[in-house]
């Protein structure tokens, strides 16, 4: 009987033991959304952050959990490694089962100066006898950029913080003017209402860029040469100085000869298809740039029909007359500023009635 009894206290003792060192299943995280990385492209702020709803278990009963942050510069062999602010334990201790609501809140500035990822590694343990622990991790990975800053300047070196700059295929409207990109060569542009468009490259060569744009106003240019239109029945012989005049028209000043007046005193010009109509102004008008001709037809009255006076073939032009004629877009300065009625072929070169214009804008 003693043996018995003997037997039996050891299958009660092995029985105790096996059931103090229970195996437990490993903790576990998951998340969603269900990734584990994601590229950081400096030009697109959307790319910068993520929130991540994270699910740990513990069969065992969650001991801990931490979350570190590991900063991986370029050249560096081992990362910057900081504790981030995760749950309270009261939270989670003791369940098999917590929901994290987790979000990171990167600035441009936490992925300049060689760094070229920031992974988050999310650590729990369980409460068994022999703890165990288990890692995810999550990774910012920064494509490697360089910020290449314009500043826009006028004349008078005034900032100017309204222009629309593009570099490559991305354009700001507004400053700052800062792009990201790679090593390269890259075409911009700078462009702003009443200002000549300025074009450029820069160079791009594993450091930043900082391109100073000085914009000059937009001048109109000097005047044309002339632009010469004849009467339309009298394209087949009109000539201006021994030049032969075959069109009565011209769509870069918009201006077409219909045909003269009844009394047969003037030339009556009309728009082409692509004007919408002359506004007369002084002849001694003092406008310099392409804002003052929108500002002076705009503030005028448009009409679709002008006479411009005319003599018989004489050594002297016609009366001056100025217009600014609305082409597409555009407000072109028009000069009459010469012509002839020759009704037969004068041993100058004149033939015909011949108009002559200057432009600029």
């Amino acid at each position: 009987m003693r043996t018995v009894k003997i037997l039996l206290a050891l299958f009660a003792a092995v029985v105790v033991f096996n059931s103090c060192n229970k195996e437990y299943e490993a903790p576990t995280i998951t998340w969603e959304p269900d990734k584990m990385s994601q590229l950081v492209e400096m030009s697109d702020e959307s790319s910068l952050n993520q929130a991540l709803t994270v699910t740990f278990t513990a069969e065992a009963g969650i001991k801990d959990i931490k979350i570190w942050r590991n900063t991986w510069l370029n050249g560096v062999a081992s990362p910057t490694a900081a504790i981030v602010d995760g749950p309270a334990i009261s939270a989670y201790e003791g369940l098999t089962s917590y929901e994290y609501a987790f979000a990171t809140n990167h600035t441009l500035e936490d992925f300049q100066g060689g760094v070229m990822k920031i992974v988050y590694e999310f650590e729990v343990t369980d409460q068994s006898e022999e703890a165990q622990t288990t890692t995810k991790e999550y990774t910012f990975f920064a494509w490697e950029t360089q910020a290449v800053t314009f500043v826009i300047k006028d004349a008078a070196d005034t900032e100017i913080t309204d222009a629309k700059v593009t570099l490559g295929t991305e354009s700001k409207t507004a400053a700052p003017y800062v792009f990201y990109v790679e090593d390269g060569t890259y075409d911009y542009t700078v462009e702003k209402e009443g200002y000549a468009t300025v074009t450029g490259q820069v160079v791009v060569n594993d450091a930043a860029v900082e391109e100073t744009v000085t914009l000059q106003a937009n001048l109109l240019a000097d005047w044309s040469e002339k632009i010469l239109i004849a009467h339309p029945s009298q394209l087949d012989y009109a000539t201006y100085a021994g030049t032969r005049v075959e069109t009565a028209s011209n769509d870069v000043i918009g201006v077409e000869y219909k045909q003269n007046n009844t009394a047969g005193t003037a030339a009556i010009i009309v728009p082409t298809a692509n004007c919408t109509g002359f506004v007369v102004i002084a002849n001694d008008a003092a406008y310099t740039t392409s804002d003052d001709l929108e500002a002076a037809y705009t503030a005028g009255t448009a009409v679709t029909q002008l006479e411009l006076g005319f003599t018989y073939h004489a050594p002297k032009a016609y009366a001056e007359k100025n217009f600014i004629a609305k082409v597409g877009n555009e407000y072109v300065w028009v000069k009459y500023v010469d012509g002839h009625v020759a009704p037969s072929a004068t041993s100058d070169g004149y033939s015909g009635n011949t108009l002559a214009f200057q432009y600029k804008k």
